[in-house]
């Protein structure tokens, strides 16, 4: 059985990081909103014993380390089932980017084994695996427009902010681990100045996301941001003229290397 999904990407509208937990995951308070740019999964599932493939253009990512590996990993074993699975992915969501690409892939296939064992999950145990897979995958799990999400990521609140226009995305060719972000943020003293709390630490990194920054504010954007722990920085702009000239004038820089506008979806 073949079973296609779209994996969203997501940015966050705000971005408050609270406090270290003792499990070494910190809580957070942020505004998660999905946009249309997406990975494609495809998932071929046939009976048998248990056996995941990865296959990705990315050769780097096509692992046991995948978190949509993962995902399926943790589904047959907590639905104690078993299927002959490959994933394939195709991937249109840069990397270390903050867009919760691979948190995407891992609830789509969540989603979709679910989906293939006839519900055999109820949603609070598939919110429960979700949040075991990845901090942000219980957003795409919950499978909605635009939540307040607490705790690691796993409490979620739907919330309606009637956003309009269009997103522009830029993501400089350096990409910015998560782990380090929080490590690098656990051992400096910020104060909370930006919608985004891995806004200043970023930018006192690399000048070039400030010059970025910049000129998405200064081609019109009602609102620019990193988004996640970076390096990807979102615009939302209410005019696509405005936007599709920003695009246009950040495309011919060198440290960009994906550039697009999308859709809130």
């Amino acid at each position: 059985m073949i079973i296609n999904k779209k994996a969203y990407a997501k940015i966050n509208l705000s971005l408050k990081i609270l406090k270290k937990l003792e499990n070494g995951y910190h809580e957070l308070y942020t505004v998660m909103q999905r946009i249309s740019l997406h990975d494609n999964i495809k998932l071929n599932i046939n009976r048998g014993p248990k056996n995941i493939k990865i296959i990705c253009q990315d050769k780097s990512i096509a692992n046991e380390q995948n978190i949509a590996y993962i995902a399926a990993d943790l589904f047959f074993g907590t639905a104690n089932v078993s299927a002959d699975l490959i994933i394939e992915i195709e991937k249109n969501i840069p990397s270390q980017a903050g867009l919760g690409g691979g948190s995407s892939d891992g609830a789509s296939v969540l989603l979709a084994l679910n989906e293939y064992f006839q519900n055999l999950l109820p949603g609070n145990i598939l919110m429960e695996l979700a949040a075991k897979t990845g901090a942000d995958v219980p957003f795409f799990v919950k499978n909605i427009s635009c939540a307040v999400c607490g705790g690691i990521g796993e409490k979620i609140t739907p919330y309606n902010n009637n956003l309009t226009g269009r997103v522009l995305i830029a993501k400089p060719v350096y990409n910015i681990s998560t782990k380090q972000a929080f490590d690098d943020w656990d051992n400096v003293n910020l104060t909370h100045n930006f919608k985004n709390d891995f806004s200043a630490l970023a930018f006192a990194q690399n000048k070039n996301l400030r010059e970025i920054y910049n000129i998405i504010n200064n081609h019109g954007a009602n609102q620019a941001e990193l988004t996640g722990s970076g390096s990807a920085l979102f615009g939302i702009f209410e005019n696509s003229d405005k936007a599709r000239e920003c695009e246009k004038f950040l495309k011919k820089r060198e440290d960009i290397n994906f550039c697009g506008i999308f859709d809130f979806v």
